[in-house]
């Protein structure tokens, strides 16, 4: 195998195939990045069994060949040279050499046919969407997934398409975010759900761009495909609780919220939470919002902002990380809250819409 790519065009690539790579692997090849050569092009592909990524690059090849390569130690390489080298592939035997500008370097490497591809399955319902659209919606539940939970269902987040719609929907059983997003399906009846891992839902977030993709997911396995790289992963075996009970109806109270505002007084109140339980309480009456915080040392903060609320007294408190994610998830400048009583969940909209929905449980006074 002989090539020679530049720098510019190998480093997003292997920064991708690097945070696949295993870097503790039960398997040695698990943290290896493998390479195929021929004809016109180039592939790179990583995987730690789990998930899989691999990345197409149109490049002349000098001489064919497959390899598998170090990718951390690959990629760190290529990071060190200076911008726009060119950078020359040359396989000798159990050997890589790689040579840029005055720089050389040899690196060991294994067998392609030692590689192990991550297994798919018979699609049951694939469509097409946006990538960008499909990453903002990620972004906004992303921050609702549990983390290391015994209910292996909770660590990741709910796909779901009905129609020609595309839901996601993540929860740590303390809040609950969800949105949907158009998506072209091919299911003609029926509704699909699978639950993509919390390793996975990061990955996304991290090599999506923009563009068009297409989904192929079956009973087992999620498949996206954006045209120059293929993000491969295994679903979680389990069945998503249903969250439909979980959203609120009825709640007749509301407050309107400028995001800005709020996302300052939230800032302000949160440097006197308490680190061991940070809880901030809010108190609506008349137009306007109260949030109160307090620590172990009995330190006190309490701001005022204008709210539309009209109603009657309410006290109820949150987690107050929990609420500064409202601000993060929303991009409109107005929220909806609603709310029943102290012991009931706020439901956080946009103003004009349920999507996307927020919604956070409250912490008992």
């Amino acid at each position: 195998m002989k090539i020679t790519i530049d720098r510019e065009d190998l480093l997003p690539i292997l920064a991708n195939m690097a945070n696949i790579a295993d870097r503790r692997p039960v398997q040695p090849i698990l943290a290896h990045v493998l390479i195929e050569a021929a004809g016109q092009h180039c592939r790179f592909v990583a995987t730690d069994l789990e998930v899989q990524l691999s990345a197409d690059l149109d490049h002349p090849v000098d001489a064919p060949g497959t390899c598998a390569v170090p990718a951390r130690k690959l990629y760190d390489i290529c990071r060190a040279l200076p911008e726009h080298t060119p950078i020359e592939f040359h396989k000798d035997g159990e050997k890589l050499l790689l040579k840029a500008a005055k720089s050389r370097f040899t690196l060991h490497i294994l067998p392609a046919d030692q590689f192990p591809y991550l297994s798919t399955h018979s699609s049951l319902c694939q469509g097409n969407g946006n990538a960008k659209t499909f990453r903002e919606a990620l972004a906004v539940v992303a921050n609702t997934m549990a983390q290391n939970d015994a209910r292996l269902f909770l660590n990741g987040v709910l796909i779901e398409v009905e129609g020609q719609e595309l839901r996601l929907v993540a929860t740590d059983g303390h809040r609950l975010a969800m949105m949907t997003l158009p998506f072209a399906s091919s299911l003609e009846s029926g509704s699909y759900q699978a639950i993509l891992p919390r390793k996975a839902v990061l990955e996304l977030l991290r090599i999506l761009d923009d563009g068009d993709i297409v989904l192929e997911m079956s009973d087992a396995s999620f498949l996206l495909n954006d045209g120059t790289q293929q993000f491969a992963c295994k679903l979680i075996d389990a069945k998503y609780p249903d969250y439909r009970r979980v959203i609120p109806q009825g709640h007749p109270r509301f407050a309107i919220l400028d995001r800005q505002a709020f996302k300052s007084a939230l800032q302000q109140s949160d440097v006197l939470v308490s680190d061991r339980n940070p809880t901030t309480h809010l108190h609506l009456e008349n137009d306007q919002m109260t949030l109160r915080s307090r620590n172990e040392e009995q330190e006190e903060g309490e701001i005022q902002i204008p709210v539309e609320y009209q109603g009657d007294t309410l006290d109820i408190a949150f987690n107050s990380r929990y609420l500064t994610d409202t601000t993060q998830i929303f991009p409109q400048e107005s929220l909806r809250m609603r709310v029943k009583d102290s012991d009931s969940s706020a439901v956080f909209t946009p103003v004009d819409s349920n999507n996307p929905l927020y919604i956070i449980m409250p912490v008992r006074l």
